[in-house]
């Protein structure tokens, strides 16, 4: 136990910052090792002078309301020294860890938060930023006293969540403890690439990684799983082992309408088989050819029970320990990224009842379940960018056969990739007949209106208010208001070929859904921007870059 002073100073932070007075059981990377990794020499003047400017140009970005001022700091931080990002994470004294993934990044990320505050140390993320360099930097510079020189950094880890396209970048300025690699699958074709792209990248990458770094891999992804074939340092497998949620067993079909991103084996190129398949590409597999396996977990979720529509009871077996414990989120692929938060515990060496609390009192973050009140009715946001992640959602959403409220928002903008082809391998076929009312918006909503026809969901069921109108129904409406003045009309499904935009989809599907029952939200990423932006200015949530950590 570290030894108390007495004085009033520091009683005050410790009522304040009260996950500081629990002495942590992990142990600090040892100085001499976090400055090793330091890619280049650094200039301390330039790195202070780089952390005041990004501060100050934050502070004038939130004071004239252009923004939380989340990723400013960080742009203008790294343009006046493009090494203040590995100045500044070196001083960490318990290291940093990277999580990436096409799919749950954010959650894995909140969940390794958690569990590490209830460790005893002080966390910082870039949850207030974004996941690319600049949020990175923000999250740092933003946590920087004006001499460049972090605070508490003494009793401080970084939990960076990554995105997959900078984790090359990230990993030539940051040499973390740890990093996860969570899955792989497609996702935004226009900007990754196909999933072989991405992955010829993270190798690349990890070909320079320090040994004393530990890889945390998916076993049950095989494309994740082979980064650790010429790995020379630890790696942690996690996985699940429960076979009772084999889909190839299911009499439904579901397997059917599963979207394979990786079918054949890196080694000889034969077709993978599969004794268990969890979803999409995700499973126990082996080469018949050449014998390439899936690796057997060090952390395993042997026992996964549905207690609700978001709380799973699992049995984990951890290095021959076993334990329950509650994931109190929705959907199967939850449970993978409770398993990656436990296996990045185990390995600093936490004990599991940081690892049950951590877990088990997590809260859904920023559209990945998030829960909202409004007026007397619950809003919930699920968040689907990509085929995978969407078939996973309806999965979750329809479970159960109950008839749902929903609201689909599908963008095209340059964050959510531009190609929405994609929609097309996604198993819409489960909304047929499953909504109690169904209001489709978004830049595509029309081309989301299609494919739903096709899936067998008939047009008199969908109301669809896209952002904006086509020219030709400009020009009616245009006419239409000159010829009569406007009257108050109730929206409902049959005005609202009239309407447009986000706020009058949300409005339309609010009315459509009674007081006392659930909205289920289910955008794609600038869509949820918008939605949270649009429910901040109704009061109904804070702004996403408030509650900051650290």
């Amino acid at each position: 136990m570290r030894k108390y002073r007495s004085s009033r100073r520091h009683i005050e932070q410790e009522q304040k910052h009260p996950e500081a007075s629990t002495a942590p059981s992990i142990r600090p990377v040892k100085e001499k090792v976090r400055h090793s990794r330091q890619k280049r020499k650094h200039n301390p003047l330039r790195a202070a002078l780089a952390v005041t400017a990004g501060r100050a140009f934050g502070a004038i970005s939130r004071r004239l309301h252009l923004g939380g001022g989340t990723s400013v700091p960080g742009v203008v931080a790294q343009r006046m020294y493009p090494g203040v990002v590995s100045y500044l994470a070196a001083q960490l004294a318990y290291g940093s860890l990277m999580i990436t993934g096409t799919n749950g990044k954010t959650t894995t990320s909140n969940f390794v938060s958690s569990i590490l505050r209830d460790a005893g140390l002080r966390v910082w993320r870039n949850r207030e930023g974004s996941n690319l360099m600049r949020g990175i930097a923000s999250s740092l510079v933003i946590r920087a006293r004006p001499t460049g020189r972090l605070r508490r950094s003494g009793q401080a880890i970084s939990v960076f969540e990554v995105d997959e396209a900078t984790i090359p970048q990230a990993l030539n300025e940051i040499s973390p403890r740890i990093i996860v690699f969570n899955n792989l699958f497609r996702d935004q074709l226009d900007r990754y690439g196909e999933v072989d792209t991405v992955l010829t990248n993270w190798q690349k990458a990890l070909e320079h990684l320090s040994p004393e770094t530990i890889l945390v891999l998916n076993a049950d992804d095989p494309t994740i799983a082979q980064l650790g074939n010429s790995f020379k340092g630890q790696i942690v497998y996690f996985g699940i082992n429960d076979t009772a949620l084999n889909l190839q067993s299911e009499q439904t079909g579901e397997q059917n309408h599963q979207v394979i991103d990786t079918r054949t084996c890196s080694q000889c190129g034969h077709e993978y088989e599969y004794a268990v398949r969890i979803y999409s590409h995700l499973g126990h597999y082996r080469c018949p050819n050449c014998g390439q396996e899936r690796a057997q977990p060090q952390i395993s979720a042997v026992e996964v029970q549905t207690e609700g529509f978001d709380r799973y009871r699992i049995r984990v077996q951890a290095h021959g320990e076993e334990h329950t414990l509650i994931v109190p989120l929705p959907g199967l692929y939850n449970i993978y990224n409770a398993l990656a938060a436990i296996a990045v515990a185990r390995t600093l060496g936490i004990d599991w009842e940081p690892i049950e609390n951590g877990i088990g009192q997590s809260k859904p973050v920023f559209g990945r379940g998030e829960r909202i009140q409004a007026d007397g009715k619950t809003i919930r946001l699920l968040l689907a960018k990509n085929p995978t992640g969407f078939n996973e959602v309806l999965r979750t959403l329809f479970a159960d056969q109950e008839k749902r409220h929903v609201l689909f928002v599908l963008n095209d903008k340059i964050a959510d990739g531009q190609d929405v082809s994609w929609i097309w391998d996604v198993d819409f076929e489960r909304v047929v007949e499953h909504t109690s009312s169904l209001v489709l918006s978004g830049t595509r909503a029309r081309d989301l209106g299609l494919r739903l026809k096709y899936a067998g969901v008939p047009e008199a069921e969908m109301a669809i208010i896209p952002s904006t109108p086509l020219r030709l129904q400009r020009e009616e409406r245009g006419n239409s208001a000159r010829r009569k003045k406007k009257t108050a009309t109730p929206i409902t499904i049959e005005t609202a070929t009239h309407l447009y935009g986000l706020k009058q989809a949300l409005d339309l599907a609010l009315e459509q859904t009674p007081t006392g029952e659930t909205l289920f939200i289910v955008p794609t990423y600038t869509g949820l921007l918008e939605l949270h932006h649009e429910l901040e200015e109704r009061g109904l949530t804070s702004r996403y870059w408030e509650g900051r950590d650290g």
